[in-house]
Parts: structure tokens; C-alpha cells; sequence
């Protein structure tokens, strides 16, 4: 009787590990997914703040240009009648 009460046990055991195996495996496998989702949007997020900072480097060249006395100057003419 001890002998099959131990089996039992050790049978209730393993499938109780094998399930939270199971369990935890999944769990990885969703995290695992969330991780590259995440990983992709960082790297938009990075390819857009690159973007950004081109553009804004575009115009503070722009808007230095429009101040010097060149820029200023053709600016003023285009507006002559």
C-alpha cells in the first residue's frame, strides 16, 4: 500500500511539473513576442527620430541662410515689383 501511494504521488508529481513546464514555456514564448514587438518599435521610433533630427538640421541651415545678409538680400528682392 506505501509502495503504491508513492507511485501515486510521484506520478501526481510529474504531472504537475510537467504542467507548469508547459505553462512557464508558454508564458516565454508570449514574452518572446512582446520582446521583438517591442524591439521593432524601438527601431522605428529610432529611424523617426532620425528623420527628425535630418529635417531639423535642414532647417536651421535654411533659416541661418535666410538671416545672412545673402539670404536676406535675395529675399528682399524677390519681393520688388
Amino acid at each position: 500500500m506505501l509502495k503504491t501511494g508513492a507511485s501515486v504521488l510521484a506520478a501526481t508529481a510529474i504531472g504537475a511539473i510537467a504542467w507548469k513546464y508547459k505553462k512557464l514555456q508558454e508564458e516565454h514564448e508570449e514574452l518572446q513576442t512582446k520582446h521583438e514587438g517591442l524591439v521593432s518599435m524601438a527601431a522605428g521610433l529610432v529611424v523617426q527620430l532620425a528623420e527628425s533630427t535630418a529635417e531639423n538640421e535642414s532647417l536651421k541651415s535654411e533659416n541661418d541662410y535666410l538671416k545672412s545678409a545673402t539670404g536676406a538680400s535675395k529675399t528682399l528682392k524677390s519681393y520688388d515689383c
